[in-house]
Parts: C-alpha cells; structure tokens; sequence
C-alpha cells in the first residue's frame, strides 16, 4: 500500500446474514473513494463470503481464540492493519472498540445500536423490537449513504466460478425433471425454526408436481435434516450439509427457489439473485427480511410477532404458533406463484 492511498477498515465480524446485508457498505465506499484500499475484517470461518467481492481489496479474519485473543492479540491485530485513515465498525463489540483504540484512525464512523435507556433495557433482557428501517440502511447511515424512503439496495454475494460450475453438474443428475427447489430446515436459534414435519410435507408436495428437492445445511444441521427426511414420503435428489460456504452458495446459485426460515441461507439466496421464500415468525421482516425482487415473505402476523430481535429465547406463549400454524399449503402456494413468475 503506497503512503499516498487511503486505507478503509470495513468491521463486520459476523454472522452470516449480517455479513451479506453489510454488502452494499462495500459497494457505496467503492463508489464514492474509488482509489481508497478496502480491507474487510470478519471472523474466522467467514473470508468466503466476501473474498470474491469485487469491492474489497483485503480480506483480513479476526482470530480472536488464536492469534488475536486479548487485548494483546488484538494491539497485534492493529499492527498488521495500520495505518488506517477511516474506520467503519458495524459490529460495535468491546474487541472491535479496543481496536479502533488501538488503531487510532483518522476517523472512525460506528453503528450505534441503542441509545439511553435502550442500553439499559438490553442489559436486563427487556430489549425493544428493532422494526424499520431495513438492516441495510442502517449499515448504510453509518457512512451517511441511507435513503430510507425508497427500497434498501440488494446485497450480493459473489461466487468462484469453480464451484458454480461444479454444483451445476451435480444437482444436474436428473435434469430435465423439473426445477429444483432448495429447502432449510436450519436457523441458528431454534424459535426461528420451522417444524420439519411442515418442510417434509411440503417437500412431498414439491415432488407430486414434478419439481426436484435438496435438503440444505451447514455444519450443525445434521440433526435438523435428519428430522426432515425422516418425516418425507419421498427422497429428494440432494441432501447436504458439508462443504464451505462458497459450495452452500454454488449448490443456492443452482436452485429455482429456495425455503428458508429467517437464516443467513436466506440472505445468500437473495445475495445471489435466486427467488427466495423466507418464514417469519419471531423476528421483524421488516428489518430482516431477504432484500431483492424475487425475495418473498411468508407470515402469519400474529399480535405477538414479532417478539424477539434475532430469534434468541423462548416463546411467551408457550405455543410456538407463529411458526407452527404457518401451513405447508400456504408456502406451496407462494412458492408456485413465485415459480410462476420466474417462468
């Protein structure tokens, strides 16, 4: 890096979704400082999803167990990274704060996600349901780019051409049966989880009409895909929940659809331009939901919902029902339509 370039640290650490929805940020900094070096920080495990972004220079990941543990690791971390001109945390954590400390920026812009009495009410467990704007927008007011009034702008998620080509041939197996349709039975938090009696019920319906079905995941989803095929009449054409997150977006990028309750998986379909069907229950679409014209939500809008900001805890009502009621026949008819409307 010459001593004349302006170095922008961009943090958004994690998790998956976040990540994704933190896209346009790169894009809007390209833009406006188009000769600035954009040096993106994630934690370990998530480089994939934004080392192919054509407006990023540097991929840096945040040992924060390893090499960077501490606050020694992390004065560590400023070394590697300094100088940096314009810092441009979206994470806001204690580790990223002592960072910025460290790093002493020029200029520093931060996500503020409470103020006041807010803070307070999170730290007793009392947090207020964060509804509009849109989670884009917020990273984006960050820099002083939001334009709340209109759409949020679609983060995009970019892909080796490798793996595209690879995942194509192998969801091809029995091409020409119809499309394929990528379903989720995983969310991180379990209030934001379909039944995998209601997925498996609709995945048959999928295969009565002729479409062909694989059953997606990550590390961790075993158990939950495990649920789901048991619960099937039929077998689906794939069923994975190995690989990194590059081969979970190729074999995304080979769909005709994906259903996916409000997960990071979501967010990868839309990033990627595929149509998307997300099941809300205890979060806010309004604030999390896929962003792009072939993204759909699917709610029951109960006077309880939503409930929580990130799916975290336990029903109040001990029901479940904003995401038990919510019928296979209901997301069947809102996955023909949106199929309709590729077609």
């Amino acid at each position: 890096m010459t001593a004349d370039k302006e170095h922008i640290l961009l943090v958004r650490l994690s998790s998956l979704g976040d990540i994704i929805l933190a896209s346009p940020v790169a894009s809007a900094l390209r833009t406006a400082r188009p000769a600035a070096r954009i040096t993106w920080l994630v934690d370990s495990g998530y480089r994939e999803l934004v080392e192919n972004d054509p407006n990023v220079d540097e991929v840096l990941e945040f040992d924060y167990t390893g090499a960077h543990r501490g606050p020694a690791g992390i004065r560590r971390l400023a070394e590697e990274l300094a100088p940096v001109e314009l810092m441009i945390d979206l994470q806001h954590k204690v580790r990223t704060s002592l960072l910025g400390a460290y790093l002493r920026p020029r200029e520093k812009k931060t996500l503020v996600k409470r103020r006041g009495f807010g803070v307070l009410r999170a730290l007793i467990g009392k947090d207020a349901i964060m509804r509009a704007p849109h989670q884009v927008w917020r990273y984006l007011a960050v820099i002083d780019a939001a334009d709340t009034d209109s759409p949020p702008p679609r983060p995009v998620l970019y892909l080796d051409r490798r793996l595209r080509t690879e995942a194509l041939a192998e969801t091809q197996l029995d091409e020409g049966r119809g499309p394929l349709i990528g379903l989720f039975p995983g969310a991180r938090h379990e209030l934001k989880r379909w039944p995998p009696v209601h997925l498996a019920a609709l995945a048959d319906r999928c295969v009565a009409e002729g479409m062909r079905i694989a059953v997606l995941g990550g590390p961790g989803d075993e158990g939950l895909v495990h649920s789901t095929l048991e619960c099937m009449k039929t077998e689906p054409l794939l069923v994975s929940t190995a690989g990194s997150l590059q081969h979970l977006g190729a074999l995304i990028s080979a769909c005709d659809a994906v259903v996916s309750p409000d997960s990071g998986p979501a967010h990868m379909a839309a990033g990627l331009g595929v149509a998307v069907i997300t099941l809300f229950g205890p979060t806010s679409p309004e604030r999390w939901a896929p962003v792009g014209q072939r993204a759909r939500v699917v709610q029951q809008g109960l006077p309880c919902s939503p409930c929580s900001n990130h799916g975290s805890g336990s029903c109040s009502e001990g029901t479940h029902e904003c995401m038990a009621s919510l019928s296979p026949e209901r997301v069947w008819q809102e996955l023909d339509e949106v199929l309709r409307d590729v077609g």
